[in-house]
């Protein structure tokens, strides 16, 4: 937990209320082979359309990135937002904007390997 790399989020907020949103750092993001950055919407609003769904990106220079949900699938509400990829060296992210059913779609999709089963909360 202490050592690099790992993510570390701030809260889970499931209702939107947080006025920061939810904030995520990534230490050592050039070490990460792969990580999807997702949003699902949970309660409050039908779908991505109704939302001006934004994912922001800082550096550790404090420059800033951008990348708007501008193209929402009113099917699903879910979203894996952006990719993003270390080799070691350098990172690579590219915006997906990708709406899916859930989870386990997205983990087929990004070939993550996850054994799914039956669970609870």
């Amino acid at each position: 937990r202490n050592a690099a790399p790992f993510i570390q989020l701030d809260k889970d907020d499931r209702s939107g209320a947080a006025q920061d949103g939810e904030n995520m750092a990534l230490f050592r993001p050039d070490l990460l082979h792969k990580v999807v950055i997702f949003a699902m919407i949970y309660e409050g609003t039908a779908n991505f359309s109704d939302v001006n769904g934004r994912l922001l990106l800082t550096d550790e220079q404090g420059r800033e990135i951008t990348i708007p949900l501008n193209s929402p699938d009113p099917r699903y509400r879910f979203c894996a937002v952006a990719l993003i990829e270390g080799d070691g060296e350098r990172i690579a992210i590219t915006k997906e904007e990708c709406y899916l059913p859930g989870h386990r779609e997205c983990d087929q999709k990004y070939q993550f390997g996850f054994r799914w089963r039956a669970g609870s909360k």
